[in-house]
């Protein structure tokens, strides 16, 4: 049936090509193979295409706005630059607490090594202050027996008092390892604490002697009002050891009186020593032992006032606990 319809559609078309009658939407109706409910006029179909495409745009920039929107009133980008500077900040601040770091382990070295270049040349020095005192040339002779430059004095800008400060430092350091070896590290009990004051305050004095005859200087660059504070945390802190070692663990006004108490015996046997003429200074340590006696004696009159004043206690207590800050100590005892 199909090729008979086609076949007599044929046949009217050349029925019209001999007529010479041709009229071209005729032609274009019978050869359409189509059905007619299929076909859409072309401007139906743009207006249905263009329909589409424009619902597409839509979702997609709907789709868009949602996540990647670039209007300024969108929470989305806002908050990925803070998050963006809050992260480039944090990275700025680890950077410099690195480079802080680095720099401190850099002066901590530096600063080691030049301590450990001080001390070498204030004990290359030592041997020099019988001859030279304790002077800034004595420094720099100690400097260029190393094989320093004589320029290496002005690592100590604080002069002769530098080495007297330094010989002080070394005399205490001895005698706190004399004590602890005799004390079992304090553990020991001490039966006879004067003479254990005694024994150790002329262990110390006797350290003096090689220097004996400079020594008048040394006292002089100690009580200049510059080197005063040094000094006397020094003299705080020796006393302090040797009271503890003694067995001293007192807490009443005992442990001021005892301190301050040998500080001024201390003192006043090392002037004593420096005019005695005596053979092995035989005079200077019965003095010693005399003013040790009355140092005893005003302890027990101390001990029985317990009406001392809190102010005096605490002034006594902040000076020792500043002496050592000074010299960079603790009351930490093993």
């Amino acid at each position: 049936m199909a090729n008979l319809s086609s076949l007599s559609k044929f046949m009217q078309l050349a029925k019209l090509v001999n007529n010479k009658s041709i009229n071209f939407r005729s032609i274009y109706r019978s050869l359409s193979f189509a059905h007619q409910s299929n076909y859409m006029p072309p401007a139906d179909y743009k207006a249905r295409h263009s329909s589409q495409v424009i619902s597409q745009i839509k979702v997609q920039t709907s789709h868009h706005r949602h996540f990647c929107s670039k209007t300024p009133n969108d929470p989305v980008k806002p908050g990925l630059d803070e998050f963006r500077e809050r992260e480039q900040k944090r990275e700025e601040e680890f950077e410099e607490r690195e480079r802080e770091k680095i720099r401190e382990s850099s002066d901590d070295s530096n600063d080691t090594k030049v301590n450990a270049i001080r001390i070498k040349i204030l004990e290359a020095a030592l041997p020099h202050v019988p001859t030279s005192g304790w002077t800034r040339e004595t420094i720099i002779l100690g400097a260029e027996e190393i094989g320093f430059s004589g320029v290496a004095h002005g690592m100590f800008p604080e002069g002769g008092f530098a080495l007297v400060s330094y010989f002080i430092g070394k005399c205490n350091e001895e005698l706190l390892t004399q004590m602890k070896t005799e004390t079992e590290n304090g553990r020991k009990a001490v039966h006879n604490h004067i003479e254990f004051l005694v024994k150790f305050v002329r262990i110390r004095l006797e350290m003096i002697l090689p220097y004996k005859n400079q020594w008048a200087q040394a006292i002089a660059l100690i009580a200049l009002p510059q080197n005063a504070a040094t000094s006397l945390a020094q003299l705080l802190t020796l006393v302090d050891d040797i009271c503890y070692y003694s067995g001293d663990r007192s807490v009443d006004i005992e442990w001021y009186t005892r301190r301050i108490g040998l500080a001024t015996v201390m003192k006043m046997t090392e002037l004593y020593m420096l005019q005695d003429k005596s053979p092995q200074h035989t005079n200077t340590w019965v003095f010693l032992e005399n003013r040790m006696d009355e140092f005893g004696q005003l302890q027990i009159i101390f001990s029985q006032t317990e009406d001392v004043t809190q102010t005096f206690k605490n002034s006594l207590n902040s000076a020792f606990i500043t002496a050592r800050n000074i010299l960079g100590l603790g009351y930490n005892r093993p």
